[in-house]
């Protein structure tokens, strides 16, 4: 009769079996109960408990797994899987130096365990250590060329260096080595969307629904896709039935917010974020997007701080010319500005920078090279270059666009003495002999903003906030009023063929210093949301602004005019892309104008 440890044993293993097929069959529960019933019987045997702590952490009992994780690691102090293991736990719950030191000691036991490699890399990937992360991750797929996550690890990795291609192939390699996870799914589409390729992308929603019908996944992305057309409507019922899926889903949340906030749904918008930040307080993008919502609506107190969550997103890279200057007396430092974003951002907080300079800051400027002639004019600035140029030495560097926060701007103290930009007088003395020579109400159009061909994001906006001038004809023969074309770039071309008789000297114009001394002599300024309004707002000339209905947050709600520019004038449109009913206000008013 064989002895009763022997019985045990034998059970013991029969039940980690069972747990190992439960385990990688989803049933994590099950899993549990024959660990936790393996342990009882062999108690000595340190995989058993490694795999309870594994059990325990998918299910998401996260004090239980380290208990199981730290119980196997007395047993046998060099146990790859199970340091391994517990610093996988220690990355979901943010402790990254200790995650860090579990998967080291892993790695130092076992030099060749991909996996321990996978979780250095997601730790790597969490502290943003950018320039390390694909190295590594590399060294994990080469240890496991068939291990489909570690494939979608490298992919996201990949995804940080701005070269799409690479990324894309290795979700492709994930997807292909397991068609039948969605995981590989969810990163591809998500690839293909970032390259513009949205058609592609919602084939494949198409497939993780038949894969994951109740998973959420391609509500998900087919509400993203909805939002980058602009169809917002279509956006938010994709992203509720998603949310209704995933009710504790922060980037259910946040695609519902973000589709809410172009439909005009601000409040539902707000609310949306604020929840999803209270499930994930670490998401940036969920931050991010409610600095947008609160900026629209005034809330500058909060907005401002929610704004600095940019520089922790993807991609994005805070300015590391010089140590982070975020307020305080500025007398007597030397402080480097740089320009962000877009041109027309430049020119809105440019404003500040005179206002350092009279607090004893020596201000340098680092700005798009279209502007450094025409900011080269500001009051007590000390130098001005191009961001191509070496940065001057200084004591501390601020982006443009973190200055209203570092200033405690609130909508009651936002700086708007305007003119604070001057053109060049001999140029602008030019452009007057012209234009003296011309009869009537001096009206300069824009009609298109950058294409942005190589930002997919960025590309999908400027079709929302531009138009072809064809669809500007409404405003042709009104008595008294002659139009001329201030449109660089592609769009230009239009101008020949328009039926609007527009004047076209713009091959004239090499930079923002000769368009502002073109604009000072104009009576208005007519432009869709690009550099152009901001430029004229900032000379203190009369500017109209054709606003796309998902207007960008420096507008705020509901106005017809902006605190930012005092002689800038909004005409927004009711619906997504319905231009004709704005077109005809403008017309209507520029009528009066003209009368007077």
């Amino acid at each position: 009769m064989p002895a009763p440890t022997s019985d045990f044993a034998d059970q013991a293993v029969a039940l980690t079996h069972r747990g190992a097929a439960a385990l990688a069959g989803g049933l994590e529960a099950s899993a549990v109960s024959c660990f936790t019933a393996a342990a009882i019987l062999a108690p000595h045997r340190a995989s058993i408990w490694h795999n309870l702590g594994e059990a325990r952490r998918a299910l998401g009992q996260m004090p239980g797994a380290a208990r199981a994780y730290h119980h196997a690691l007395r047993l046998r102090p060099a146990y790859p899987k199970a340091w391994t293991g517990l610093a996988s736990l220690l990355l979901k719950g943010r402790r990254f130096k200790a995650a860090a030191r579990a998967a080291m000691r892993a790695l130092a036991l076992d030099p060749g365990f991909a996996e321990a490699w996978s979780v250095a890399g997601s730790i790597l990937l969490e502290r943003r250590a950018m320039e390390r992360l694909p190295l590594v991750l590399r060294r994990a797929v080469r240890l496991a060329p068939d291990n489909p996550p570690l494939w979608l690890a490298l992919a996201g990795g990949l995804g940080q260096t701005g070269k799409p291609d690479l990324p894309l192939a290795c979700a492709q390699r994930a997807v292909a080595l397991s068609p039948d996870r969605p995981a590989g799914y969810v990163s591809l589409a998500g690839f293909l969307i970032r390259l513009g390729r949205l058609d592609a992308a919602q084939v494949l929603h198409g497939r993780l629904h038949r894969l994951a019908p109740l998973e959420g996944h391609a509500e998900t992305g087919d509400s993203l896709v909805a939002t980058l057309r602009g169809d917002f409507a279509t956006a938010v019922q994709f992203a509720r039935r998603s949310l209704v899926l995933q009710p504790a889903s922060a980037a259910a949340l946040i695609n519902l917010s973000l589709a809410e906030h172009g439909s005009g749904q601000a409040d539902t918008a707000r609310r949306g974020n604020e929840r999803a930040l209270a499930i994930h307080p670490e998401s940036d993008v969920a931050g991010f997007n409610l600095s947008m919502v609160l900026l629209a609506e005034g809330d500058f107190a909060t907005g401002w701080r929610l704004y600095e969550s940019r520089w922790r997103m993807e991609g994005v890279a805070y300015p590391a010319h010089a140590p982070r200057w975020t307020g305080g007396n500025p007398a007597g430092r030397s402080l480097l500005l740089v320009a962000e974003q877009g041109q027309g951002d430049t020119l809105q907080f440019v404003r500040y920078a005179p206002m350092l300079a009279a607090l004893g800051a020596q201000v340098h400027l680092m700005v798009q090279p279209a502007l450094v002639r025409l900011l080269s004019g500001l009051p007590g600035i000390a130098s001005v270059r191009s961001l191509t140029e070496p940065p001057p030495a200084c004591d501390a560097c601020i982006p443009l666009l973190s200055l209203p926060l570092a200033f405690g701007t609130g909508l009651a103290t936002i700086p708007a003495a305007v003119p604070y930009l001057s053109p060049s007088g001999q140029e602008r003395a030019a452009w007057k002999r012209k234009l003296d020579a011309e009869d009537g109400l001096k009206v300069g159009l824009v009609w298109a903003g950058s294409a942005h061909d190589e930002q997919f994001v960025a590309h999908m906006v400027d079709r929302r906030r531009s138009l072809p001038l064809s669809a500007l004809a409404p405003l042709a023969g009104i008595p008294g009023v002659r139009f001329y074309s201030l449109q660089k770039g592609p769009p230009a071309r239009e101008a020949r063929s328009s039926g609007l008789d527009l004047v076209d000297w713009m091959d004239a114009v090499e930079d923002f210093a000769d368009t502002a001394a073109l604009v000072a002599e104009l009576d208005l300024v007519i432009s869709v949301d690009t550099s152009v309004c901001h430029l004229a707002g900032a000379l203190g000339r009369p500017v109209w602004m054709l606003s796309r209905h998902d207007a960008c947050w420096r507008w705020l709600r509901n106005r017809s005019d902006s605190p930012w520019y005092p002689t800038m004038r909004l005409f927004r449109q009711d619906r997504p892309g319905d231009w004709p009913p704005v077109i005809l206000r403008v017309r209507a008013a520029l009528e009066r104008w003209a009368v007077r």
